[in-house]
């Protein structure tokens, strides 16, 4: 835009700093939260803060790097052949014997809201095999403890995308198993913990809310995001 020639030479500068405060004002815009991020807690009611993260799905990998099964919503079943995984310790069929099959795990999350509070140390990812998923307790495991009744699958993570991106969180999983007779001549292998819950914290934001009292006392009503209640079968 050319200011015209009659206008003097302060006028014109005011102008075009104008412009160019406009321009700069529209770059720099944030991105409003998704509607999805106004979430609940487990007993249904309006969460104390957005949550800020969707896992899209979870994907198991076989040992050449492929795709060996992918689940999405909740509640889902994934069969992974133990021949299959990254390390597999047990190839024979010996009833009563004992293998682990160890898979690497790729989960796909897309951001749906702004931090509440900016992360300390970064996201906590973990997991429970406990069947009550996402109404599992902060039980501390030692004093001072304040992840409970779940295990983290690593370090602290960055997620640091734009609200509406998505990026991939690499985790590796172990499955212990047992060979099974179910009967018939069918012989294979069970695995021993067959239900699989996955949380996604910050690290900060998980302590602000008041985790002595329902509906906070869930860990599933303080995380930013949850796969409640994987089926994992593990078979030849």
């Amino acid at each position: 835009m050319k200011a015209p020639h009659y206008l003097s030479a302060g006028l014109k500068m005011l102008i075009a700093a104008l412009f160019t405060l406009a321009l700069s004002c529209t770059d720099h815009d944030v991105p409003a939260n998704l509607p999805e991020s106004a979430c609940t807690a487990i007993d249904g009611s309006p969460r104390l803060y957005p949550c800020e993260f969707l896992i899209e799905s979870i994907t198991f990998l076989a040992k050449d790097g492929t795709d060996l099964a992918t689940v999405t919503g909740s509640m889902q079943m994934a069969s992974l052949s133990r021949f299959q995984a990254k390390v597999n310790t047990n190839t024979g069929n010996v009833v009563g014997s004992m293998g682990a099959a160890t898979y690497d795990v790729r989960i796909r999350v897309k951001r749906i809201a702004s931090p509440s509070f900016p992360v300390n140390v970064g996201y906590l990812v973990g997991y429970t095999h406990n069947g009550a998923g996402k109404a599992i307790l902060h039980t501390p495991s030692f004093p001072g403890d304040t992840y409970g009744e779940r295990t983290k699958f690593g370090p602290p993570v960055t997620l640091d995308m734009a609200i509406g991106e998505t990026r991939d969180i690499f985790v590796e999983k172990v499955f212990p198993y047992s060979i099974a007779d179910f009967g018939s001549g069918i012989i294979k292998p069970s695995a021993l913990f067959a239900v699989l819950s996955i949380f996604i914290d910050n690290d900060v934001t998980t302590l602000n809310f008041n985790r002595t009292i329902p509906p906070y006392s869930y860990v599933g009503s303080v995380v930013e995001a949850y796969y409640e209640k994987l089926n994992v079968q593990i078979s030849n």
